[in-house]
C-alpha cells in the first residue's frame, strides 16, 4: 500500500506548520496551562482559517481523513492548546459513522462550536457505549473527556431500546454536568461528564467499534506529532551539547536511544496514515487501534528520552520537555492505553475476528 503524502498534501503540511509557528509557539502550551482564556485566540484562528471544516472530510472529497491527519500530527507536534482535536478528530469523527442523520451536528461543529466525546465508561480500560438511551432520553457517566469544560456539544455512544447502538449529540447546558479536577496536561484539560438530558440528535451506528475508528485515528496522529517533534527537539539538542570534548549524540548510550525513537515515530507515523486511509473500508477498527497503541507507545518513549537526553535541564519547570512528557502521557490514555489495544487486537484475531 502506497501511504506517502502527496504534493497537495505536503503543502497543506507545510502551511499549517507555518501557521503553527507564527500563531502557537512553543510557550503556547506552558501559557495555556496557567491561563484558562489562552486557547481561544488559538482556537478564533482555527475557525477562521477553515481547520474546523475537516470535520466534514470524506476520503472522496478534497480534503479527507489524511488530509485531517496531517493537520493534527502538525498540532500535536506544536502542542496547540485548543480543542482541534476534540471537536474534529474525536466528536466529528463519531458523527461522520452515523452518517447524513448528523450533517446538521457536523455543520456546528464546522462552524467553530467546540465540541468533544464521550465515551469512556468509569473502571474500563477501552471506550466504548458509555450512555444509554431510554425513551428517547439519554442518561450515563463519562471519564477523561477532552476539553469537557469548554465544549458546547458532548457526542457520545449509548445502548438504545432495541438493542443496537446509536451515536448522540447533547449541548452544554441542563442536565449535563462537568466534574473537573486535577489532570496530567493542564493545556488540554479533561473532566468527568454526567448526562441526564434529551440528545438534540441521535443516529444508529454499525457498532461501538466503527464509530471509534476515525477517532482512535485522529489521537494517533496527534500522538505522532508529539513523538516526531520530541525527537527533533532531542536531536537538536544531542548535535550541539557537548561533553567530553564531543557531541552527546556521539555517545552510544544517546544515539542508541535516539535510533530506536525514529524507529518507533515511523512506525507509527506508517500505521497512522494507513489506518487513515482504511476509515472507509467495512472494519476500520483495528487498523485504528493499531496505529494509536504504536502511537502512544512512541509518544510516550520519545518525550521520556527528551529528559533523558536534556539531562538536569529537562528536568526543570523552564525547559519545554515536560509539556511533552505531560501531553504524550495524557494522549496515551485517551481512547485506550496501548497494552488493552493490543491486547484487545490480539483477542480478536486469535478468535479470527476481522
Amino acid at each position: 500500500m502506497d501511504v506517502g503524502l502527496t504534493s497537495e498534501q505536503l503543502a497543506l503540511r507545510d502551511t499549517v506548520r507555518a501557521v503553527l509557528r507564527a500563531e502557537c509557539p512553543p510557550d503556547a502550551a506552558r501559557q495555556a496551562g496557567n491561563d484558562p482564556e489562552r486557547w481561544r485566540t488559538l482556537w478564533k484562528t482555527f475557525v477562521d482559517l477553515g481547520w474546523t471544516e475537516l470535520a466534514r472530510c470524506e476520503a472522496t472529497g478534497e480534503f479527507g481523513p489524511v488530509e485531517l491527519a496531517v493537520v493534527l500530527e502538525e498540532c500535536g507536534g506544536a502542542l496547540a492548546p485548543a480543542p482541534l482535536l476534540s471537536s474534529v478528530g474525536l466528536a466529528a469523527g463519531t458523527l461522520r459513522a452515523a452518517g447524513p442523520a448528523m450533517d446538521e451536528v457536523l455543520a456546528e461543529i464546522t462552524s467553530g462550536v467546540v465540541a468533544t466525546l464521550a465515551v469512556h465508561s468509569p473502571g474500563t480500560r477501552l471506550p466504548g457505549t458509555s450512555m444509554t438511551l431510554r425513551d428517547g432520553h439519554l442518561r450515563g457517566h463519562a471519564v477523561a473527556v477532552p476539553h469537557a469544560a469548554r465544549a458546547e456539544l458532548f457526542v457520545t455512544l449509548a445502548d438504545a431500546d432495541d438493542g443496537g447502538v446509536v451515536a448522540a449529540a447533547v449541548r452544554a447546558g441542563a442536565g449535563v454536568t462537568v466534574v473537573t479536577g486535577e489532570c496530567t496536561d493542564p493545556a488540554q484539560p479533561v473532566a468527568d461528564v454526567e448526562i441526564d438530558a434529551t440528545p438534540v440528535a441521535v443516529a444508529s451506528v454499525q457498532s461501538a467499534e466503527h464509530a471509534l475508528a476515525a477517532p482512535l485515528t485522529a489521537v494517533a496522529a496527534d500522538l505522532v506529532g508529539v513523538a516526531s517533534a520530541a525527537l527533533q527537539r532531542s536531536v537538536e539538542h544531542a548535535k550541539t551539547r557537548r561533553q567530553f570534548g564531543s557531541p552527546i549524540g556521539a555517545f552510544q548510550g544517546v544515539k542508541h536511544a535516539l535510533a530506536d525513537n525514529y524507529v518507533s515515530v515511523e512506525r507509527a507515523r506508517s500505521l497512522t496514515y494507513a489506518a487513515a486511509t482504511q476509515l472507509d473500508k467495512p472494519d476500520p477498527w483495528a487498523p485504528a487501534a493499531l496505529a494509536k497503541a504504536a502511537a502512544a507507545d512512541a509518544a510516550s518513549a520519545c518525550a521520556r528520552t527528551m529528559v533523558q537526553v536534556h539531562g538536569a535541564l529537562g528536568q526543570t519547570w523552564e525547559h519545554d520537555a515536560h509539556l511533552y512528557v505531560r501531553h504524550a502521557w495524557q494522549g496515551a490514555a485517551l481512547l485506550g492505553d496501548s497494552r488493552a489495544l493490543y491486547y484487545e487486537v490480539g483477542r480478536r484475531f486469535a478468535e479470527g475476528a476481522k
